[in-house]
């Protein structure tokens, strides 16, 4: 017998689960974070059957062996009564990995829209209390907002899990553009709209960091949204992480809220933040910090040893924060950006 246990290999996740001699594959599966379908948890209702690829195990309910040396062979099981004879190869439909959120369409209230700068609006949404249409999001992630007609444009969630119904979005209103005229026009003549969420790696929870990490967030324009969003939720969770924010702006009439981040910074000893404009001869009454952003960034950090930054902006923003960085000995992959995910070097 294998004291220490048999790894379970589940679909293309490099990563295996360990699974002890006495324990269920389900068992084994949740304690690990990963969610399936499932019910009566012994093996009447059937469903949590998944597919063994390769391996053996010894099913409890209905009481049974099952063996598996060909992928090609169709061979169901029950995760809830299954245990591993033998390291065991499976295929799991629907299974969501740890922190993975189930995303859902669903219509919201519209509850308000106010004016930030010239251009920048907060609008604020409240999602159906319905139990079914709840939504459970990380901080950082995004939402697409879907219009009548079908067309869908994404938006970085601008508050807090903590606040719970209550989403807020920072949009800036492009007038020479079609699709941001028709956001604005909906969301100022219109009662409610069709969100699709979360989504988004790009995140971060409290419970789930270390607590000696130094978190640099670079925003660009309305990036602050993301920002603002894993901000508050490592301050309403009283994280003691050094947090460092730097927010560009190409003049000082594009920040906005900026009394914001200056209060956490005035109230939380371990929070810093800098504004930065790079066209200070546009912003006569400008008097902090000037210039690009990744400039900025590189004049406060000699080395990035211990430190993780979370960019959100353009991708000529990101990738130039991110070679920047890398000139100091900063490692790519402790730079986290959706910019990743929708427009990759090539």
């Amino acid at each position: 017998m294998h004291r220490t246990g048999f790894q379970l290999h589940l679909n293309d996740i490099a990563q295996p689960v360990r699974v002890l001699p006495d324990q269920t594959l389900l068992a084994a599966l949740e304690e690990a974070g990963y969610r399936m379908r499932r019910s009566c948890r012994n093996g009447v209702c059937e469903v949590c059957e998944i597919r063994l690829q390769h391996g053996r195990v010894q099913q409890r309910y209905p009481q049974a062996t099952y063996q598996n040396n060909n992928a090609a062979e169709d061979v169901r099981v029950l995760a809830c009564t299954a245990t591993p004879l033998t390291d065991l190869w499976v295929n799991i439909e629907g299974l969501k990995a740890p922190g993975e959120k189930s995303v859902k369409k669903l219509v919201s209230d519209i509850k308000g829209i106010e004016s930030l700068n010239h251009d920048v609006y907060r609008v604020r949404l409240q999602l159906p209390a319905t139990g079914s249409l709840a939504i459970d999001f990380t901080a950082g992630q995004y939402l697409d907002m879907i219009l009548p007609d079908g067309k869908q444009c994404s938006f970085s969630i601008g508050s807090a899990p903590e606040q719970g119904r209550d989403l807020e979005l920072h949009i800036r209103h492009m007038s020479d553009s079609d699709m941001s005229n028709a956001v604005m026009a909906h969301l100022q003549d219109e009662a409610t709209v069709e969100l699709e969420l979360p989504k988004g790696d790009c995140c971060l929870a409290a419970n789930a960091i270390d607590p000696k990490t130094h978190f640099i967030f670079a925003a660009a324009s309305t990036g602050f949204a993301q920002v603002k969003s894993v901000v508050e939720h490592l301050l309403a969770n009283q994280v003691p992480n050094r947090i460092s924010i730097y927010w560009g702006a190409r003049v000082e009439e594009d920040l906005y809220l900026e009394a914001l981040p200056e209060q956490w910074a005035k109230e939380h000893a371990n929070v810093n933040f800098v504004p930065v404009v790079s066209e200070p001869e546009t912003s006569p009454n400008w008097k902090g910090r000037t210039g690009l952003l990744p400039a900025a960034v590189l004049e406060d950090f000699d080395n990035f040893e211990g430190v993780e930054i979370f960019a959100s902006g353009s991708p000529g923003m990101v990738y130039a924060l991110l070679d920047a960085a890398e000139t100091r000995g900063f490692n790519e992959a402790q730079m986290h950006s959706d910019v990743f995910a929708y427009a990759p070097r090539v």
